[in-house]
């Protein structure tokens, strides 16, 4: 899959959430999001451009809680985060990590979020208190890989939700293209 998504950052999160509904998105779960990044002496994901994690979801919602193995290729343009991301479920992301540290990869610090969910006709909004951070808006919208015209798939992508960031009083200047971990260590934050 490639996750076409943009990142920025919010001050007037009711506002933000306010428009959202308004546009028609519904609300989804509240979760509680916690990832475990990796990097290795051999592999540099951030010297790559990529990123290797472990994201345990708490879901404030149900009760219920999952882990995910996440990998995120490098940026595929120079405008957004898009990227070809696989991710599969692990029963238990305690053991993954300890498989990973196995393998030579050294866990980095934490990166701890509080993401509500909200849905429209195949794009996902998520509203993130990043901890240490700040509020921020996603939009992300998911298209297959593997399909005959890539590109123009991810260019349709991007060109919906730079409309929907329009109708929320945003633009594409407005948006970030550095993750939450790379934020976070600019601060010098995570150590």
């Amino acid at each position: 899959m490639i996750e076409v998504e943009v990142k920025l950052p919010i001050y007037k999160r009711s506002q933000t959430e306010k428009g959202l509904c308004g546009l028609g998105f519904i609300p989804g779960h509240l979760i509680k999001e916690s990832d475990i990044y990796f990097t290795s002496e051999t592999h540099d994901f951030m010297q790559a451009d990529e990123a290797l994690r472990i994201r345990r979801c708490d879901n404030l919602s149900t009760g219920e809680s999952s882990c995910v193995l996440t990998f995120k290729g490098p940026k595929l343009d120079s405008v957004s985060m898009t990227r070809r991301e696989l991710e599969t479920g692990i029963a238990d992301g305690n053991t993954g990590c300890e498989i990973l540290c196995a393998l030579g990869y050294k866990k980095l610090a934490p990166v701890t979020k509080l993401r509500q969910y909200y849905h429209l006709e195949g794009m996902t909004a998520c509203v993130d208190t990043v901890e240490k951070l700040g509020t921020f808006l996603e939009l992300e919208i998911l298209t297959p890989g593997d399909s005959s015209h890539p590109e123009a798939d991810r260019e349709n992508a991007l060109k919906k939700i730079e409309a929907i960031l329009h109708d929320l009083g945003y633009s594409m200047s407005d948006t970030t293209r550095y993750s939450y971990l790379f934020m976070l260590q600019k601060k010098n934050l995570l150590y």
